[in-house]
């Protein structure tokens, strides 16, 4: 097997897509709402995310570089032992991963995951790295005592070098958060299992807005499925959650929600 395979499919991956990811997104109040309509009351898993970013780079206010050129670089940190870092071109055009990148996918810690992002009407492509580095890795970056580059690994590394369209510089960039998460996995709602996960700045309780600002409050239903009959399983989905009396913001993707969590972070030095 050649070394750029390395773990995948030995056909040409050019017209891979491993999954759609369907989401549907409920800011402020109708976070909350959502969270006590939809959550159940424990086994959310609770969770640190700090994002990367290159604001020395910025010529202008609100600028994001490497948001700006369609790339996130976020750490995540759970409350056990689990970390991982992750690579993601978002936006991502298909004709800029090479066949290495389309026929990889998983070896040691590394895995590899192509998908069209839906949310409402948006169609986004996305192309992900994860690795799996541990929690103590995570906190190590972000407090400064590890250097960040040595928390990406050596495939994702290269993975950017090959793919993205600029060029990261480990050592210069800032780590931003966290923003505090609570996810629930494989919750039932009707003929659906879904994921949810409910972010903000403020920290606040799941089931609680006190103190919370309402634009940086947000809980994400999400579904993976295969590509074929996506739109009906979307369809029934979005059907599904406003029946029970919820408001979805079917124009919020989760780039919009990247974007805004970035400009917060950056804006009070964080």
């Amino acid at each position: 097997m050649p070394a750029s395979v390395e773990r995948g499919d030995l056909t040409s991956g050019s017209d891979r897509l491993d999954s759609v990811d369907i989401k549907v997104t409920f800011s402020g109040a109708g976070a909350a709402a959502a969270t006590r309509a939809l959550a159940p009351d424990t086994g959310g898993a609770r969770r640190r995310v700090y994002f990367c970013e290159a604001l020395a780079r910025s010529t202008a206010p609100g600028q994001l570089p490497l948001l700006d050129a369609g790339l996130i670089l976020r750490l995540r940190a759970g409350s056990g032992r689990g970390g991982a870092a992750t690579a993601e071109l978002r936006p991502c055009r298909r004709s800029r991963l090479s066949e290495r990148w389309l026929r990889f996918r998983e070896q040691g810690p590394d895995s590899f995951h192509l998908a069209d992002a839906w949310s409402g009407d948006r169609r986004v492509l996305s192309a992900a790295l994860v690795s799996d580095c541990g929690r103590t890795a995570v906190e190590a970056a972000a407090t400064g005592a590890k250097p960040l580059e040595l928390v990406f690994s050596d495939r994702q590394r290269a993975f950017l070098a090959d793919c993205a369209d600029i060029t990261v510089g480990f050592g210069s960039l800032n780590i931003l958060g966290p923003v505090h998460t609570v996810r629930w996995r494989g919750v039932r709602l009707d003929h659906h299992e879904v994921t949810l996960e409910y972010w903000t700045l403020a920290g606040a309780a799941a089931d609680s807005t006190a103190g919370a600002d309402s634009a940086l409050e947000w809980l994400e239903v999400s579904k993976r499925v295969a590509p074929e009959g996506a739109e009906v399983v979307q369809a029934s989905l979005t059907a599904l959650l406003k029946g029970k009396g919820l408001d979805p913001d079917l124009d919020l993707g989760s780039g919009f929600r990247v974007r805004r969590v970035l400009e917060a972070l950056a804006a009070k030095g964080a």
